[in-house]
């Protein structure tokens, strides 16, 4: 038995990682007690806060009933964190240069939870729709009011998720300003 091995010989090698230990900056007990506090502060649904902090619109009727909010680029950082990427879509920021303004809708739904859209203005042709549902507003709604010229305004759209997203109440006091 000349080429056995023993026991100790047939074990994989150990090898030893090199571990360092964390390096704690700042006060994480602070940091704690910030998260209570705002774990405890009381918290309103983030579609009562817009509807009561920016201007309505009646741009388009739906069957069960809509709420439609006149917003701007930079409102879609308060809404929830997959919508933030709209913010920088070449086609809604297209849309706003072109009309000044975008929408943000709730329609009713009375067998169910509301459903939401973020819209940006436009008109219905070929060449916009192609665009348009190539940087994710695949839909169309006409709006209510139409230029003698053409009756095909309206707002390209796409569903976003907000009925159950909430804000710290004190936000209230510290709405944006919506006009500006």
């Amino acid at each position: 038995m000349a080429g056995a091995k023993t026991p100790e010989q047939e074990r994989p090698p150990v090898i030893h990682q090199y571990r360092e230990e964390p390096i704690i900056i700042g006060d994480p007990e602070a940091l704690a007690k910030l998260d209570a506090e705002e774990a405890e502060e009381p918290q309103i649904p983030i579609w009562d806060f817009l509807s009561e902090s920016y201007p309505k619109i009646q741009a388009f009727d739906s069957e069960h009933g809509c709420q439609v909010l006149v917003i701007k680029p930079k409102d879609i950082g308060l809404l929830p964190r997959e919508t933030w990427i709209y913010g920088n879509n070449s086609f809604l920021l297209h849309g706003y240069y072109n009309y000044r303004y975008l929408i943000l809708a709730r329609l009713e739904n009375p067998k169910g939870r509301p459903r939401y859209i973020l819209g940006v203005p436009g008109h219905y042709y070929s060449n916009e729709k192609y665009m348009a549902s190539m940087f994710g507003f695949p839909h169309f709604v006409l709006s209510k009011k139409q230029s003698t010229k053409d009756g095909r305004f309206g707002y390209w759209y796409t569903d976003v998720r907000l009925e159950e997203e909430r804000i710290p109440e004190s936000l209230r006091t510290s709405a944006p300003d919506a006009a500006s």
